[in-house]
């Protein structure tokens, strides 16, 4: 995946995205730094935040390393890293360096990383087996590699029901099927894991819901608000049920009567014993 190949990204790098992916981190935020903490990352340390986006992890973990230590941001979309540029010059953040590029394509020095995060990465991967095994001889023993990916992204429910919700989960599936994806590539970890040497330290899964007013609600609804209308353009989902879809969003929203349970994610930490 060439730099230059911005429509990559499944739901684009135009600003609109990434406001959706700032709110996303927020609602995901928590978890992460439970993760950090569990991984043992921490000050002085060189880490690397593996396809980071607009940065928004990797400012957080250039606040956990501080001036002594330095975060890698690797990305394909130049567009996301200018951003990351942005806020980092502004939070006079000199332990950042962006780095434009593929994660196929990442060369590093042997023995030179404390440890790295990937969140909503691999599952994207067409060779996830082989990034692990490219990234393992960059760590140093003792070094972790913390992960979120999603275990079970079809798991995701309305309460009450809903026919026309399934139907848009039902539409996401068959496309990620269809672009070769493995959206559930969490479930593949622990194997990926064993072939690169590394010893499995922590695996747990995720599970959330929210009300109407939560993080987790207006999470999935900024996501299939995106996401749904590229389905129809491409054909696989109906006008019809979009317009169902949005109009049963905005009555569920208003009522404030109804919950969301999110895909089932996985948390994992990794680590290189020697």
């Amino acid at each position: 995946m060439p730099p230059s190949q911005e429509h990559e990204y499944i739901l684009g790098t135009q600003a609109d995205e990434l406001r959706r992916l700032e709110q996303q981190h927020r609602t995901w935020r928590p978890q992460a730094l439970a993760l950090f903490e569990a991984a043992r990352f921490g000050p002085g340390q060189s880490l690397l935040d593996l396809g980071c986006g607009p940065g928004f992890t990797s400012m957080e973990l250039a606040r956990l390393v501080g001036v002594d230590g330095s975060v890698i941001a690797r990305d394909v979309s130049a567009r996301f890293l200018e951003s990351l540029e942005e806020m980092a010059r502004a939070a006079g953040f000199t332990q950042v360096r962006p780095s434009v590029g593929s994660v196929e394509t990442l060369e590093l020095e042997p023995a030179s990383l404390d440890g790295a995060y990937a969140r909503w990465l691999f599952c994207w991967l067409e060779d996830p087996v082989g990034a692990f095994a490219r990234l393992a001889p960059s760590l140093r023993p003792g070094a972790a590699v913390a992960l979120q990916d999603y275990f079970d992204w079809g798991a995701m429910r309305l309460v009450p029901e809903s026919a026309v919700f399934d139907r848009a989960v039902e539409a996401c599936m068959q496309s990620w099927a269809d672009g070769g994806g493995r959206i559930n590539v969490a479930r593949s970890f622990p194997e990926f894991a064993e072939r690169a040497g590394l010893a499995l330290e922590r695996f747990q899964p995720v599970a959330r819901i929210g009300g109407t007013r939560s993080p987790e609600w207006k999470w999935l609804g900024d996501f299939f608000a995106t996401y749904l209308p590229k389905l129809v353009e491409r054909g696989t989902y109906a006008a019809a049920d979009l317009e169902a879809f949005l109009a049963e969003w905005r009555d569920r929203t208003a009522s404030g009567a109804s919950f969301a349970y999110t895909p089932v994610v996985a948390n994992a930490v990794f680590r290189k014993t020697t």
